[in-house]
């Protein structure tokens, strides 16, 4: 991955000048970096299905935030129960047609799954654990964090950071219709993340 891509990650998380932010999601988009944002899930699958239909080694797949509560009701399913079955190299691995593979965009894995991994392309539900209120971050929405964590808004935005700097070609962010999480879709708009279309 171009250092660029965690830079562009870094200014988003950290609230960072908003024009830099736009000038380096430009100069990614320029040397074929796609961060790309949409709010209909089946159309963020189409699109890598489509991209990599030639493909047969390309690696694809769906990420998440184990702290969300919000992308269960929108097609992603990321609860504790179904995300600690995640049988990681089978869904790296496996070829396309495989029940198991991350390219059937069926399962997802988690922060903690992915860490690590390079994907080709990563499909990231942004979910309701950080969301943009006004003009910053908040985790108003997120599941419980442990009294023991020191910072835990710098530890949902290193989820974050995690999640959206797994693909190599870019990534595609599915913001679900989610009246909390307008301001969220508009606010990845404005740091340079282009509309799926």
């Amino acid at each position: 991955l171009t250092p660029k891509v965690h830079e562009f990650i870094e200014c988003l998380l950290e609230e960072k000048n908003g024009k830099y932010t736009q000038s380096l999601a430009i100069q990614l988009w320029q040397n074929g970096h796609r961060f790309l944002v949409t709010r209909e899930l089946n159309q963020a699958k189409k699109y890598l299905i489509d991209r990599y239909e030639d493909a047969s080694e390309a690696r694809y797949g769906m990420l998440a935030s184990s702290k969300d509560k919000t992308l269960e009701n929108h097609g992603i399913d990321n609860s504790f129960q179904t995300t600690k079955r995640l049988k990681v190299g089978p869904w790296f691995n496996r070829p396309k047609n495989d029940p198991l593979s991350c390219c059937r965009l069926e399962t997802v894995a988690t922060e903690f799954a992915c860490q690590g991994l390079e994907l080709d392309f990563a499909l990231v539900g942004w979910g309701s654990d950080l969301v943009w209120e006004t003009s910053e971050w908040s985790m108003r929405y997120s599941r419980g964090t442990r009294d023991y964590v020191a910072n835990p808004m710098q530890l949902r935005k290193n989820v974050y950071r995690v999640l959206l700097t797994r693909g190599r070609d870019g990534t595609v962010v599915f913001v679900p219709s989610d009246e909390r999480l307008d301001s969220t879709f508009e606010h990845l708009i404005s740091s340079g993340f282009r509309p799926l279309e």
